[in-house]
Formats: C-alpha cells, structure tokens, sequence
C-alpha cells in the first residue's frame, strides 16, 4: 500500500468513534484499528494499573494482559462503551493480581515515602498530601473518583466499568471530593 494510502486510513480511523474502530477490529481483525485504539488508550490503562497496583513492574505486566485479553476477547464485546469494557477488564485484572499477591504473602498496604530530599515546597507538600487523601479514601470513592479525573471517563463509563448506577456513580466521585475537601482543609489553610 502507498503511503499516501496508509495517511489517509490513519485519518479515517482517526475521525472514528471507540467503538467503530473496534468494530473492525473484532470484525475485520484490523490491526492498524487495533493499533488506533492502543494509542488512544495506552497511557490511561496503564496509569491506572500503577495506581491500582502501586508497583510499576506489577503494573507493566497487568498492562500486558490486558492488551492481549482485548485483542484475545475481542468477539464478546457486543455494544456499549468501549472505554467501560477496557476499564472494566483491565479493574478486575488488577483487582486478580492483588488478590494473588495477598493470598502468596502477608500483604501489608503502605503508604510510599513521597519526601524527597530538598523538597519542601508548598506544591510538592501539598501534591503529597492529595496523593495521601485520596489513597485514604474508601476503595469504592477512589476508584470512582480515580476513573473520573485521572482516567477521563464519562459518569456512564464508570457506572458500566464498576457495575453500578450511573446515580450511584455520580454519588461516588461527589463524596470522594467531599472528604477529600474536608481532609486537606486544614493543609490548605496553612499555606
């Protein structure tokens, strides 16, 4: 194929929606679709799997999994939101490997030491504080609140990937902000 050719399907993919990309890619076995999607799609899952995990090889690996499930699993995804089935597949394989690594030793959750040397400005003390807020969070306030303004997802998307309400949904992110307002009021008002 010329690559004038191959610009122009580029293009084309480009201006598609998620889910009629991936149409050709269940469909037609499409690889440059599936190459679309990957692109559209790749930082965002696997940032989620550093923040699911807390371990970036951990994180890499599920990443992996959840490249080849998509690609292996593409036929049983049927309708709905492409970015809900993704992050709905790649939510229980995080969640699969966290119950592994609790079941083949005594997991014990910590906080990482975000202090750095030298690093006592009011930006970094306070993106450390968020960061210890919101891992504080209960798991169902963060993961909602995660998919929402880490992830970009839309309340429908997070609904479908967590399998509850869109209400509910809605009511998740509200109250993670909620406690997150509280916990770093008092940090806010000292600096």
């Amino acid at each position: 194929m010329p690559t004038y050719a191959i610009i122009v399907v580029r293009m084309t993919y480009e201006l598609l929606s998620d889910e009629a990309v991936f149409a050709l890619v269940r469909d037609e076995n499409d690889q440059e679709a599936f190459a679309v999607l990957y692109r559209r799609y790749n930082k965002r899952v696997y940032a989620y799997c550093v923040r699911a995990l807390g371990n970036p090889e951990d994180a890499r690996d599920v990443f992996q999994s959840v490249v080849l499930t998509i690609y292996d699993k593409r036929r049983s995804f049927s309708d709905g939101s492409f970015a809900a089935w993704l992050f709905t597949i790649t939510r229980n394989m995080c969640l699969k490997t966290l119950r592994n690594r609790k079941q083949t030793s005594e997991f014990v959750e910590e906080l990482h030491d975000t202090e750095e040397s030298g690093s006592n400005s009011p930006d970094f003390l306070l993106r450390a504080e968020l960061r210890k807020a919101i891992n504080d969070l209960p798991a169902e306030f963060r993961e909602a609140l995660e998919l929402r303004y880490f992830d970009d997802l839309t309340y429908e998307d997070i609904a479908e990937a967590l399998g509850v309400s869109v209400s509910l949904a809605k009511v998740r992110v509200f109250r993670a902000k909620k406690i997150l307002a509280k916990t770093l009021s008092p940090i806010l008002d000292e600096l």
